[in-house]
């Protein structure tokens, strides 16, 4: 009988810690109303040998409010209300602006932030050694399921409560698109009012 039971138990598959780890992510922000983080971009493009280094504050509410402020090395602003995209440049007061641009556009990898979409649906999870050079947590390695623009492979290193502390985007040409956030904070009560662009009189503005 004993032996019997030992089969039985071996027999039951191990939880995937990838697929854990996708739950754990996605959980945690299906729960939060909003938050904002600072962040440090390096964008490496691979075909031309060439990196890009910025830095700002993102911010994002439910449902679908979203805005980029980035300090260095050029200062703009994306903003995401809706259905309308705004991207604006102070210093050269120039916008463009998509207005039918909708959050589903960006797929999983990105609209899971303000608790849409679903990694598990759209991406094959894998449970992988955290890269060197990023924050400590668990690596999430997540391959699309369906070719998906503008990503080949996607990247998150997760914190145990399920926040992303750095995400590495990996396209088609292989340039790779790495983030990473710190002095996270969540469900401030983030104002309409931040997510609301309308350009100063005299700005360019562009439609896309």
């Amino acid at each position: 009988m004993a032996a019997l039971l030992l089969a039985l138990l071996l027999a039951v598959p191990a939880k995937d810690p990838g697929r854990a780890l996708a739950q754990r992510v996605q959980a945690f922000y299906a729960h939060s109303k909003d938050f904002s983080a600072s962040f440090r971009q390096h964008y490496t493009y691979v075909a031309i040998g060439r990196t890009e280094d910025s830095e700002g504050v993102v911010q994002v509410k439910k449902p679908g409010l979203v805005r980029w402020d980035y300090a260095n090395p050029d200062r703009r602003t994306l903003y995401i209300e809706g259905r309308t995209l705004w991207i604006w440049r102070p210093d050269d007061q120039e916008a463009q602006v998509k207005r039918d641009f909708g959050g589903e556009q960006l797929g999983s990898a990105f609209t899971f932030l303000w608790g849409k979409g679903n990694l598990l649906k759209e991406f094959s999870p894998k449970s992988v050694p955290t890269p060197a050079g990023l924050p400590q947590g668990d690596a999430l390695e997540l391959t699309p399921l369906k070719p998906a623009a503008g990503i080949q492979k996607l990247l998150f290193v997760v914190a145990k409560d399920g926040q992303v502390l750095a995400s590495v985007v990996t396209n088609s040409q292989g340039d790779v698109n790495q983030i990473v956030f710190s002095e996270a904070k969540i469900d401030q009560g983030l104002p309409d009012s931040l997510f609301h662009f309308a350009p100063p009189k005299g700005a360019y503005v562009q439609e896309l």
